[in-house]
Parts: structure tokens; sequence; C-alpha cells
């Protein structure tokens, strides 16, 4: 009688173990580092330093030949942007426009330019990502409702207790100057201003001239001097450079909702 060898069933055997074998995983994208949120108000808020994944292929940055070298996170920041994000929607009843950068800044830094902002070409595409989401929110703002504001949140560690205003000393708010004056930016019914009457420590406070200088490290990058209101884009957009005081884990939406209702109140008084 003839016997079947056992190793003869061997190769149909193999397809039906090979299909059984986990596919691998998809390769991450540069928009899954990057949280893009479209909205419906005149409201714009980018939060480029809070990131904290490792982006995978991509070498950190040296800053050979760079002033102001800086890959630190600033803490909390992307957390207290998305606690704002809620706030606004509750308080406003509409979505601002939000782009948060997911990854460490160690590997591109968005408040640079292109030139500034990374070393390697494979870092390029997460820059892009982050821009091309401001851009379209730039200038979807301003085909829907003519003006906006742009909030660059950051986080500084100099007045752990202020918040910095970074303007250019007013040149990325100039539409809002021009309509309304300086009680825009620095009054009663301006963020900054409204967060003041709240009890926050302002720099420059509300009541100094409008001439007076903002901190020199915290005048403004890339983001707010490159879409500001003295650009093509016209939309006007103030740098926050919040103190570690007001992001601290315990903190940081308390700092939120205040933001929230000061926003609501520059809102109503000058963006409808």
């Amino acid at each position: 009688m003839h016997r079947l060898n056992k190793f003869a069933m061997l190769p149909l055997l193999l397809p039906s173990f090979v299909a059984l074998a986990p596919a691998a995983p998809d390769s991450p994208k540069p928009e899954d580092f990057v949280t893009v949120q479209k909205g419906t108000l005149p409201i714009i808020l980018s939060a480029p330093h809070g990131g904290r994944k490792k982006v995978p292929d991509v070498p950190e940055r040296v800053g050979k030949g760079l002033k102001n070298f800086q890959t630190v996170l600033d803490t909390n920041t992307a957390e207290m942007t998305e606690k704002l994000v809620a706030e606004l929607e509750k308080a406003l009843d509409g979505k601002p426009w939000v782009v948060i950068a997911r990854f460490e800044r160690k590997y591109a830094d968005v408040n640079r330019s292109a030139e500034q902002g990374y070393e390697s070409d494979k870092a390029k595409p997460y820059y892009d990502a982050y821009h091309s989401a401001l851009e379209s929110a730039c200038k979807a703002v301003r085909k829907q409702h003519r003006r906006g504001i742009l909030l660059d949140i950051h986080g500084n560690g100099v007045h752990p207790g202020a918040i910095c205003r970074g303007t250019l000393n007013g040149k990325t708010v100039t539409l809002l100057k021009e309509r309304d004056g300086w009680a825009a930016i620095n009054g009663k019914n301006s963020v900054l201003g409204r967060m003041e009457k709240l009890g926050y420590k302002i720099m420059p406070p509300g009541n100094a001239q409008n001439t007076a200088k903002e901190e020199r490290q915290f005048t403004g990058g890339f983001i707010v001097s490159n879409y500001g209101s003295h650009t093509a884009y016209a939309i006007d957009a103030i740098q926050l450079e919040f103190g570690s005081i007001l992001r601290n884990k315990n903190t940081y939406a308390t700092t939120a909702k205040d933001l929230a209702e000061a926003i609501r109140v520059f809102h109503d008084s000058y963006l409808k």
C-alpha cells in the first residue's frame, strides 16, 4: 500500500500560515502629527511648540549658526489650547480654526522660517503640514469673515506669572489698529485687556503708552510675522507667551477658561 509522505503536505500548508501573519502597520504620515480643526468663527488658534511625539527617521536639529536656537517643549500649551477650544465652542456657539503641532520641536520648529525651522529633508513634510493648515485657515477666515484674529499660543519661563504680548510692536495687528485703534489691542475689551481685568499680569501692561516696547525676547516669531495683517493674509495676529505658573498641570485649565472669556469679549466687540 502506498504511504503518503508527511512532508508532501508542507507546501500546501505554508500559504495558510503566511496569510495568518499580521500585516505590517502603515507608516505614520505627517498629517498624523498635526491636529487640525476647520472652524466657523473668525478666530484661529495656533500651538506650535507643545508637541511630544518623536518623528521617525528624522534627526534632531542642532542649530548650527542660528541665534536663539531652541528645542525645548512649551509645556502644556497643546493641552491648554485643547481646553481653550472646548471653552470657546461653549462661549461662542461655534468652532475656532485650530492648528496644533504634535511633533517635538527638536525635529522641526514651525515658528521659524523654512530655512531655520528644519535641517533634514525628511522633516520638511511635517513643517509643511503645519503651515499648509495654518495658511488655509487664514485664507478661509479672510474669505468668509473679511477679518479675523490669529492667536499663537506659547510658553515662557522668563516671566513665570505673566503673559507677554508679541505683535512686532504693533506691526502684526496693523488692520486692527487702523479700524479700532490701540484700544482693540490693550483696552478693556481687548483679549489682553480683559485678561488683565481678570487679574493676570500683562506685559506690556494695559496702561502703558502705545509706544511701549514689547519684551525683547517675545515680540513675535515667524508665525505672526508671516500671517499678520501687515501681510497679504490680512489676519491680525498676536503671539501670547504664557508664564510657567499659568500653564502648569494645576492651572492651565483655568487659564484657558479665562482666555476663552477674554476672546469672547473681544469677538463681540471687534469681530462681529
